[in-house]
C-alpha cells in the first residue's frame, strides 16, 4: 500500500491510496465471501463458493466493485495511523482507478484538526482581568424583598369570590376563536392571571373580561396584529365567543417565622431566610461575573489566534444549535416546522442566522482544546465518575436504569467541562 498524503487547506487533508494488484487478491477474495453469504449458488452452500464461480455470476466488474469498497474499510484506518491523523470526519471517498487486473486507487478526503498559533494566552488573560473591575458584588434591599415576594407568589393560595373580575385576579375562562366561521383556536377552563401577557398578542382581549361575572358570556371582535408571526393570521379579525367560568383572589401567605419555617430549607426564622436569600443572590452574581470574565479572556485570545475553522464542525455546531431547539419547542407543545412557518423562515435561513454564533463555539473549542494540550491539562476518570454520580443523586434517578450509550456521553460531556473548568482556573488564577 502506497500513501500520499496532500494538503489542501490547514485542516483539511487529501490522501490517495494505491493497493497492488497483489494486496488486491486478499480483498477480491473477502469479497467473494461476503457476496456468497447473501445469494444462493446453485451446488455450493453459503459462503463456499469459489471465487472464479463468484466472477462467472456476478461478473468481474461487480466483484472488483465490492473488492474496492473492502479494500477501502481495511486500509483507510492504516493508512491514518501510519501518518498519525486523526479526523473530525467522515472521508469523502472516490474511487480513482477501478479496473479488473490492475492496481486500485482511491482518494479520501477529511479534515483534521486546524493548526493553531496560539498567541501568549496568560498574558492576554493577565491584562483582561487587571481591566476587570475587581469591586465585591452588593445585593440591595429592594433584590430581596423582590426575591421574597416571588416566594410568597409561589405559595399563594386561590379563593373563589363572587363579583366582578378585575385587573391582578386570575381567572378561568372557556373560549373558541372564528375566523370567516373556521375555528381556529379553542380551550377550556384555562386558567390566567388578568394583566400577566397571557393574551398580549391579542390587543384588546382581556379588555373584554374585566368586569365580567362568573358564568357570563360574551362575544367579540380582534384583530390580530400586523406583525403577528402567523403570516396567516396577521391582519385578520377573530370572532371569539368566550365564557367567563370563574373569578379568583389570590392571597399570599404572611411573612412570619412559621412561613420561613414552613419552606423546608436551612432556616427557621424571617431574618434567616432573607440571609439565606440575600447569599443565594450574592452567589448567583459572582457566577455570573466569572462566567463574563472567562469569556471575554476566551474572546480576547481568539481575536489574536490566527486559525482555520474547519466548515464539518461549524455544521456539526449548527445541527447541535438545531436538536436544542427542536427540544426546546417540544417541551413548549410546538414543533420545529410550525416554528419556521410563524417567523416565515426556511431551516436553511435560520442556520445562517446561527452561523456566526457556531463558529463563535469552535473557535472557542478549538482554543481551549489546544491550550488544554499546551499545558497537559488531564481530566481522571474518578475525577468524571465522582460528578456522574452526583448528578444522578441531585436529579433523583437511578445510576442503573440509564444506558450504556447514555452513560458514556454524560461522561464525555462531564469530561469536557472539568477540563474546561480547569483550563479556566490556569487563566484566571
Amino acid at each position: 500500500m502506497n500513501i500520499e498524503l496532500k494538503k489542501e487547506k490547514k485542516s483539511k487533508r487529501e490522501m490517495k491510496i494505491t493497493i497492488s494488484t497483489d494486496e488486491m487478491e486478499e480483498y477480491l477474495s473477502q469479497a467473494a465471501d461476503d457476496i456468497s453469504k447473501n445469494m444462493t449458488i446453485k451446488g455450493f452452500r453459503s459462503g463456499k463458493a469459489p471465487i472464479d464461480v463468484i466472477e462467472n455470476t456476478v461478473g468481474k466488474e461487480e466483484l472488483w466493485k465490492e473488492a474496492a469498497k473492502v479494500a477501502v474499510e481495511n486500509t483507510y484506518e492504516k493508512a491514518l495511523n501510519e501518518k498519525k491523523l486523526f479526523p473530525l470526519s467522515q472521508p469523502e471517498v472516490e474511487f480513482v482507478k477501478l479496473s479488473p487486473g490492475n492496481e486500485f486507487i482511491y482518494k479520501a478526503v477529511f479534515y483534521v484538526m486546524p493548526e493553531v498559533d496560539l498567541p501568549d494566552y496568560k498574558k492576554i488573560a493577565k491584562a483582561v482581568k487587571k481591566e476587570e473591575k475587581s469591586d465585591s458584588v452588593s445585593v440591595s434591599k429592594k433584590e430581596v424583598d423582590e426575591t421574597l415576594e416571588k416566594i410568597r407568589n409561589s405559595r399563594a393560595t386561590r379563593k373563589k369570590i363572587d363579583r366582578k373580575a378585575k385587573e391582578e385576579d386570575e381567572v378561568s375562562i372557556s373560549f373558541t376563536g372564528k375566523m370567516d366561521d373556521k375555528k381556529i383556536m379553542e380551550e377550556d377552563q384555562f386558567n390566567f392571571k388578568l394583566g400577566a401577557g397571557h393574551f398580549a398578542g391579542l390587543k384588546g382581549f382581556e379588555d373584554h373580561i374585566i368586569g365580567m361575572e362568573s358564568g357570563e358570556e360574551t362575544e367579540f371582535e380582534v384583530k390580530i396584529p400586523d406583525d403577528n408571526p402567523n403570516k396567516e393570521l396577521a391582519g385578520e379579525k377573530v370572532t371569539f365567543e368566550l365564557k367567563l367560568d370563574s373569578v379568583f383572589k389570590r392571597e399570599l401567605p404572611e411573612l412570619t417565622d412559621e412561613f420561613a419555617d414552613s419552606l423546608h430549607g436551612e432556616v427557621s426564622t424571617v431574618k434567616e431566610l432573607k440571609e439565606k436569600i440575600e447569599e443565594g443572590i450574592k452567589e448567583e452574581k459572582e457566577m455570573k461575573k466569572d462566567e463574563s470574565l472567562k469569556m471575554k479572556i476566551i474572546d480576547k485570545i481568539i481575536e489574536e489566534t490566527e486559525m482555520e475553522i474547519p466548515e464539518v464542525l461549524v455544521e456539526r455546531e449548527l445541527d447541535n444549535m438545531e436538536e436544542q431547539m427542536e427540544r426546546k419547542l417540544q417541551q413548549s407543545g410546538l414543533t420545529f416546522e410550525d416554528y419556521l412557518k410563524q417567523i416565515d423562515k426556511e431551516k436553511e435561513d435560520l442556520r445562517e442566522d446561527w452561523r456566526e454564533r457556531a463558529e463563535k463555539n469552535v473557535s472557542a473549542a478549538i482554543v481551549l482544546h489546544k491550550i488544554g494540550e499546551k499545558e497537559e491539562v488531564e481530566v481522571k476518570k474518578e475525577e468524571v465518575e465522582k460528578e456522574v454520580d452526583k448528578h444522578f443523586k441531585m436529579s433523583g434517578q437511578s445510576k442503573d436504569d440509564e444506558t450504556e450509550e447514555g452513560l458514556n456521553r454524560l461522561r464525555r460531556y462531564v469530561a469536557d467541562i472539568k477540563k474546561n473548568q480547569k483550563i479556566f482556573d490556569i487563566l484566571t488564577k
